[in-house]
């Protein structure tokens, strides 16, 4: 991972930790999803888990934040998971080093092994098959279980994230069509993020380390039957950013928010809502 894409993972991320988004739409109440609960498990190593599952009525979705972030920070506070909760099971994982989760100070503890941990929640949980989402680091973990574990899921969606691309010519092209300008929103999450408590630096150090270790994962995109929501900022690269995507998935749907950035198109509710259309479109009986 480039050294300006973690830099990226890294503003948005702890930007998002524990915020409340004002601008944030909330979702319809009449929708009623059921109280998530709070709950924890442990995984093989032993590190001890944290999640927040919503007991919805219909098939599971299992979301993965971004770097630093937190459940409660990238879709709680946002309303993402009340409205995806209204006709689905969430499960909203607080990865180790992250959120309420054991944060170890090994990077042996991190890298592969922060795959393995959704693979084993599901286990945990009794879930054959799921929907998969993420956003920023939780994109990128989201194409590596593609790659993992792709019996597991009935579709993913990657959220400001993607692969890079394998072409040179198609490189080029794709770089020459990303739109450039910044989202006023920047500024406030960007306060937000400074009010926060800063994490533990060797945490940090650990899980960076550990991700270096199987980024970028060698998925076969062709082999992918499952379908695959790609949804990023306008302002995030995003056509660079997708062009690998776009041109080896044989069932992508592409989603660029207007006018929103790495760091804002999480507040958007045209993600939320396109993450909940986008599962609802494609749920299996």
């Amino acid at each position: 991972m480039s050294k300006v894409v973690l830099l990226a993972l890294t503003v948005a991320a702890s930007s998002l930790l524990g915020c409340t988004i004002e601008d944030a739409t909330e979702p319809d109440p009449s929708a009623g999803p059921s109280e998530p609960a709070d709950r924890t498990f442990s995984a093989s190593d032993g590190v001890t888990l944290h999640y927040v599952e919503y007991p919805g009525p219909g098939s599971p979705v299992m979301l993965l934040h971004g770097f630093l972030g937190s459940a409660q920070g990238n879709w709680i506070a946002p309303g993402i998971s009340a409205a995806i909760a209204a006709r689905h099971r969430v499960v909203l994982l607080d990865q180790r080093g992250h959120g309420e989760s054991d944060k170890p100070e090994d990077a042996s503890a991190y890298g592969e092994r922060m795959l393995t941990d959704v693979i084993e929640l599901l286990d945990h949980l009794d879930i054959p098959r799921a929907h998969l989402g993420g956003y920023s680091m939780g994109g990128a973990m989201t194409l590596g279980l593609m790659r993992l574990s792709p019996e597991r899921f009935i579709t993913a969606t990657v959220g400001a994230m993607g692969l890079e691309e394998t072409e040179e010519s198609f490189r080029t092209a794709a770089e020459a069509m990303d739109p450039q300008g910044t989202d006023p929103d920047e500024e406030k999450i960007l306060e937000m993020a400074g009010a926060g408590e800063p994490p533990d630096p060797l945490v940090v150090e650990a899980i960076v380390k550990g991700h270096g270790t199987w980024w970028p994962p060698a998925v076969e995109l062709r082999a992918i039957a499952f379908p695959v929501l790609s949804i990023i900022g306008e302002f995030d690269e995003p056509y660079s950013t997708t062009s690998r995507l776009r041109r080896e998935l044989p069932n992508l749907k592409t989603v660029i928010v207007p006018g929103r950035t790495h760091l804002t198109t999480i507040i958007d509710p045209m993600l939320r809502d396109g993450i909940a259309s986008f599962v609802d479109a494609h749920d299996e009986p």
